[in-house]
């Protein structure tokens, strides 16, 4: 069987751990991507077989390059990581045409950046499919693929690691098949298709009127060694963000009014990003029982525990946001919300509130901070549903929950040990 090798340094080097040296008649470079050219040449003479460069169609020299294959006496073109369509007029040279290794779960993705394209439509899933190669992109029937997780803290690279190990199973499995030129093959289903378009430099931009969402799954989706996402400040500077943030490091640069600008207020309380320099405060509302109001939390933790959490927190945690409740006129902290258990693949979170200062209980203070904290996360977080959980006796708290439009939805008997005796919990969601 003789093979030609389509791709760049890294998708040559990978098919030939694979594919017996016996069976590799030539090595295919794109004209498109002339730094890997050197590396390619290098591989051809170690692999002592002929070195080619894939001119554009429209090129005064596709001609020769076409005739060049013609002699060659082909009978499978096998392609990984590569930048140019194969057309026709060469599959037809190819016994028994030509197979790619796309870096998508097609028929999803099909077409130019597959894994960016997959984190920024907020997809969950990516894969790599072994696929016959026809007249269309990305197009032909499907020999083999494998699914592969996108988690919320992955960037591109971690996918890519992935992708990688993926391929290289999927030539094992199938080596002898493509040998043997007898695979088996099915058409995609057309109708499931999506296909990105070639990204550009420019495209990396974003605003802090996006989604928090969006933002973070640009920043992730394009990382360096990719042009980083970027943002314009008002002075005209272009800022990038080179490295990954979790969505609670974005939300607070987007509610910094020195950097994002968004705001979260009424008239009387306001919405901020908990900083680092509220631990203290912080503490001393989540380890008193008595400021239980809204919720059926009590968490009894040393104050140097508490204190390494918030910093963990601000930098690690993927499945969390707390903001400060202040109030206006005073510019005084009165309390601590936050969406937490956040699930990113079933858009749920669970929201809990906590009114410290007693100066500012029962005043309605509370609800006018769940409002807001539940627009942030249907809008900025793109939740489906918001769920709490709150003592079966505190029935101001229950009452005002509703009013906000949380509905009760189950009831955990003796869930809470408190003060000798067992209390019911509320279990209440609301839904977008």
């Amino acid at each position: 069987m003789r093979i030609f090798l389509c791709g760049d340094t890294l998708g040559v080097t990978q098919l030939l751990t694979h594919i017996p040296r016996k069976n590799v008649f030539g090595i295919i470079g794109s004209s498109l991507r002339p730094q890997y050219f050197d590396d390619l040449k290098k591989i051809s003479i170690d692999t002592k077989v002929p070195f080619f460069i894939q001119p554009k169609l429209t090129s005064s020299t596709y001609k020769e390059f076409r005739s060049q294959i013609v002699e060659t006496n082909v009978d499978i073109i096998l392609v990984n990581s590569y930048s140019m369509i194969i057309r026709d007029d060469i599959l037809s040279i190819s016994r028994l045409g030509a197979l790619n290794i796309h870096a998508g779960l097609l028929p999803r993705n099909r077409g130019c950046n597959p894994t960016q394209w997959a984190i920024l439509k907020n997809e969950f899933q990516a894969g790599v499919t072994l696929h016959e190669i026809d007249s269309g992109i990305d197009t032909g029937p499907i020999v083999d693929q494998r699914e592969i997780p996108i988690y919320i803290d992955d960037t591109w690279l971690d996918i890519r690691d992935r992708e990688f190990k993926a391929i290289d199973d999927i030539l094992k499995k199938n080596l002898k098949k493509i040998l043997s030129g007898k695979w088996e093959s099915r058409p995609q289903i057309n109708g499931m298709a999506t296909t990105g378009y070639r990204r550009k430099p420019e495209d990396s931009q974003f605003t802090w009127s996006e989604k928090i969402v969006d933002i973070h799954n640009k920043i992730r989706a394009l990382v360096p060694p990719l042009p980083p996402a970027f943002y314009i400040r008002k002075d005209g500077k272009k800022v990038e963000h080179d490295k990954y943030l979790t969505p609670w490091e974005i939300t607070s640069l987007k509610y910094d009014p020195k950097v994002g600008g968004g705001s979260m207020k009424t008239d009387r309380i306001n919405l901020r990003p908990l900083r680092k320099s509220d631990s203290h405060l912080l503490y001393q509302w989540i380890t008193d029982r008595d400021l239980v109001r809204f919720n059926s939390a009590y968490f009894p933790v040393s104050e140097s525990d508490h204190e390494s959490w918030i910093e963990k927190m601000m930098r690690k945690h993927s499945d969390l946001v707390i903001f400060v409740v202040e109030e206006n006129v005073r510019k005084k902290a009165i309390g601590t919300c936050q969406l937490f258990n956040i699930n990113w693949v079933h858009r749920n979170a669970e929201l809990q509130i906590r009114i410290g200062d007693t100066e500012y209980l029962d005043k309605g203070y509370g609800s006018e901070a769940v409002s807001m904290l539940i627009k942030f996360g249907f809008n900025d977080l793109n939740l489906h549903r918001i769920y709490l959980q709150v003592f079966a006796s505190n029935q101001r708290a229950i009452n005002a929950y509703k009013k906000c439009g949380f509905k009760q939805e189950g009831i955990a008997r003796e869930s809470a040990f408190i003060d000798g005796s067992w209390e019911d919990i509320i279990k209440m969601g609301l839904i977008r």
